[in-house]
């Protein structure tokens, strides 16, 4: 079994603004696994305003496998081979790809999945200027749920002109950790006024001890604070759901792993994403099936995708084409 790793840097069609960074391009690492009877494709998104790390780390992981890699790979032995990341995501994805298109079985049947149907998606409107903010919210006319980044100084006049231009939209916002405990405290009688239906990662690791004072009817869901299984049996303490990424988690097969767990604890189930392309999409749209919040617009934000993408339509995602991947 061939190897081959490329990065690849694309441009976003805006610039991608939150509270801990602002972003033009988006670095993408794919990985090719290849035989003598079929290619499998995979992709792992290294933002490095995410991972506080260099996209180059992900590229050297990989690489340090070498370039033959035995054709008996297994996906458990994917999950000994690299740690957690993007890097273990792509090869992740790719083996999926390649064993199904070996069998002639589309991944879904592989893992024992129900057959995936179209999901809808939290469209994303960016911790950007009241120029783009506008923007972003007039573009998302026809779009039923939007997720509105919080985290600045001006986090009340986000959320009026929200409501002032998309008075029709299921709300809900993610603060990236933008907050401390009383800032959180101090917005959610608005955020009950305006019918928030779950907030994502709403203060800093410094105070989330303090997270089991609060008595928010809104569910908190952990993001920057949920990586991997691991994470899972303090999360409950303090959190009511927890946000996956195939990039944080390492996966499709540790993303199926988690949601098993986390719904044993009685733990929402969000499925999330960093910008990456329709192939990364059609990855995380097979996890997605499983959950309550899906924030699949990854590809989306790009201003280039692949060829053929994963169709969105007003908020609602199509069934990724076999040929893309799976």
């Amino acid at each position: 079994m061939k190897l081959t790793v490329v990065r690849k840097d694309v441009p976003l069609k805006l610039p991608y603004s939150y509270a801990r960074g602002d972003d033009l391009t988006c670095p993408l690492v794919r990985v090719r696994l290849t035989t003598d009877d079929a290619t499998g494709w995979g992709e792992g998104a290294p933002f490095e305003s995410f991972f506080a790390r260099p996209a180059s780390e992900t590229v050297q992981q990989l690489e340090d496998l070498g370039t033959e890699l035995s054709d008996e790979l297994t996906a458990e032995d994917v999950l000994e081979l690299l740690p957690p990341g993007p890097a273990r995501n792509a090869l992740d994805a790719a083996l999926w790809d390649l064993r199904a298109k070996q069998r002639g079985l589309p991944v879904w049947q592989l893992l024992c999945l129900d057959q995936p149907a179209p999901v809808s998606i939290l469209t994303t409107i960016s911790l950007a200027g009241p120029g783009q903010l506008e923007q972003e919210l007039r573009d998302s006319a026809g779009h039923p749920v939007l997720k509105l980044k919080l985290g600045a100084d001006d986090d009340v006049r986000r959320l009026e002109l929200t409501r002032q231009l998309r008075p029709d939209a299921e709300l809900v916002v993610d603060v990236n950790g933008g907050w401390d405990f009383a800032r959180l405290v101090a917005m959610l009688p608005m955020l009950t006024e305006y019918g928030v239906r779950m907030i994502e990662q709403p203060v800093k690791e410094a105070d989330e001890s303090r997270l089991a004072e609060c008595s928010s009817d809104i569910p908190l869901v952990a993001d920057e604070s949920f990586g991997t299984e691991a994470d899972l049996d303090w999360v409950v303490t303090y959190y009511d759901g927890i946000n996956i990424k195939l990039d944080k988690c390492g996966g499709l097969t540790a993303g199926l792993r988690i949601v098993e767990k986390a719904k044993n604890l009685g733990l929402r189930i969000m499925v999330g994403c960093l910008p990456a392309s329709s192939l990364s999409t059609a990855v995380g749209f097979h996890l997605a099936q499983l959950a309550e919040f899906v924030d699949l617009d990854n590809h989306l934000w790009l201003a280039e995708d692949t060829n053929p993408p994963v169709e969105h339509r007003a908020g609602r995602l199509s069934v990724p084409p076999p040929e893309l991947w799976g």
